[in-house]
């Protein structure tokens, strides 16, 4: 048991190491390098992952099948694995990209929906973003921020990551690129509830990731997952709307696709419980949209199966405490 321990220890220490070394060549590259390279290098990057590790790109395309339905041809479902294999590195590209060619991303940006952000900020409730791991979510508080909408993300504390010293240089990048001065960011944590509502309030906006474990059983493409419910329980408690969201890569390197969704609607009924669980169906449906627009972008099919067996395990123990009651 130590041994393994031992070995994924080490593993994810050399992991968190090449994954900060390419931050920094990837930057350098950017000087040089045109984006259309740098975008086909990743890409390849993708592909050999999927081929090379075992397994792997066997696994990503079962599951891609599982959620996309199973009249998919092969052929289809290799090419979302390939996709999504990239889609787990590329974050480190949109920075490099961002950084040195920001002007001419944000002129070949297409923003979709506007109005829906805006309709959503005149109830001076402040305003709860969803978004999903899909396309260019990573540089998604750099380009609100500089269409004048800035948001401050949630996101988990560098070291209750397995790769903290990639994350913590990802977040110091971002926030150098240009997001919200004044609060970049929220760590997932004791204080996150004060922080949110705090900001909410203040009729600010704030984004949260709806893929991402936690105790709400909620069906997720057609099957029960286990999702965190803090957006639900936010939007609850405050009134803020929830706006979904995706930034999505275009055809081009520098190409951007903004696309804001009609706010989420929800009339509680005085049950909480059962009105967590009716933000969070919607909140589900509307994930499964952003994903649909291109799956092979969604870097979380890595971890959708592990939402449905936690699924399964809730209900297992909430079988065994009510017949125990019973």
């Amino acid at each position: 048991m130590k041994e393994k321990s031992g070995a994924r220890n080490a593993f994810l220490f050399a992991l968190d190491h090449l994954l900060l070394f390419m931050v920094h060549f990837t930057r350098l590259l950017a000087r040089f390098v045109p984006p259309a390279a740098l975008d086909s290098f990743f890409d390849l990057l993708g592909k050999a992952a999927c081929r090379l590790l075992p397994g792997m790109g066997e696994k990503l395309a079962a599951k891609a099948g599982e959620i996309l339905g199973g009249d998919l041809q092969p052929l289809e479902l290799e090419r979302i694995s390939h996709g999504v294999c990239a889609s787990a590195l590329k974050p480190i590209l949109d920075m490099a990209l961002l950084w040195r060619h920001g002007e001419r991303m944000m002129a070949r940006l297409r923003v979709e929906g506007m109005e829906n952000l805006e309709e959503a900020e005149s109830e001076g409730r402040g305003v709860l973003l969803l978004f999903v791991h899909t396309g260019s979510y990573d540089i998604s508080p750099v380009l609100f921020n500089r269409l004048g909408k800035p948001f401050t993300p949630v996101m988990f504390h560098p070291h209750s990551t397995p790769v903290h010293r990639y994350v913590t240089e990802m977040a110091v990048f971002g926030q150098i690129l240009g997001c919200d001065r004044e609060h970049p960011v929220i760590w997932a944590g004791r204080e996150t509830g004060e922080k949110v509502r705090g900001l909410l309030k203040a009729g600010k906006r704030v984004g949260i990731a709806l893929d991402v474990d936690g105790p709400c059983v909620v069906d997720f493409f057609g099957r029960p997952a286990a999702l965190a419910d803090g957006i639900a329980r936010f939007a609850l408690e405050t009134g803020a709307p929830i706006v979904p969201f995706a930034v999505l890569r275009g055809p081009g390197p520098l190409d951007r696709r903004l696309i804001l969704y009609p706010r989420l609607r929800h009339e509680p009924s005085g049950d909480k419980g059962s009105d967590i669980k009716t933000v969070m169906r919607q909140a589900a449906l509307a994930g499964e949209r952003m994903i649909r627009e291109d799956p092979a972008q969604w870097m979380s099919l890595f971890g959708i199966r592990h939402w449905w067996e936690k699924a399964e395990r809730i209900a297992a123990e909430q079988a065994a405490e009510g017949g125990a009651q019973a």
